[in-house]
């Protein structure tokens, strides 16, 4: 979940989908790697809900020079009333 990474996590994963390479230094070794991979992630909006009347960026917290790397952005909205949520809270505890 991307809403859960770490500043570094971020930095790392940006490298990777901006350049197509990551960068690994570890015992005296600088090494570059190519990174040929697909990423699909998840992320929550900030405060638990969506709010319409903000950007993408601004509801799930993510820089737009991140969010620019992806192809396709799907935002998924569970858009129920209460009595809905009471109809699926009784059968779920039937």
């Amino acid at each position: 979940e991307f809403d859960k990474m770490g500043m570094n996590d971020r930095v790392a994963i940006h490298e990777a989908m901006e350049q197509q390479c990551v960068t690994i230094a570890k015992a005296g070794m600088h090494v570059t790697l190519n990174a040929r991979c697909s990423v699909v992630a998840a992320a929550n909006p900030i405060y638990g809900n969506f709010d319409p009347s903000l950007d993408l960026a601004k509801n799930i917290g993510l820089p737009d020079s991140l969010l620019s790397r992806f192809d396709l952005v799907f935002v998924v909205r569970d858009l129920t009333t209460e009595e809905i949520d009471r109809r699926i809270a009784s059968q779920v505890l039937r």
